[in-house]
């Protein structure tokens, strides 16, 4: 298991776990179906998080990427 901010630009992850204690950022993240099961690519890290979750590209902070664990 490995926070989202270290895996390989390209490489399709699962997201496993998430951990934040800010309810509103679980929400964003559930919003976008960013929850334990589901696929997502990372796709840029620089200026900020780009990721892909089915055909749904968004932008994360560092501190959002952090809270996702992916395998």
């Amino acid at each position: 298991m490995n926070a989202l901010s270290t895996v390989t630009i390209g490489q399709s992850q699962t997201v496993v776990h998430l951990e934040t204690d800010e309810h509103n950022v679980m929400g964003k993240l559930m919003a976008l179906g960013i929850i334990p099961g589901s696929d997502l690519i990372l796709e840029q890290r620089f200026p900020s998080y780009i990721i892909k979750v089915g055909h749904t590209r968004t932008a994360l902070d560092a501190k959002t990427a952090a809270s996702i664990f992916v395998e």
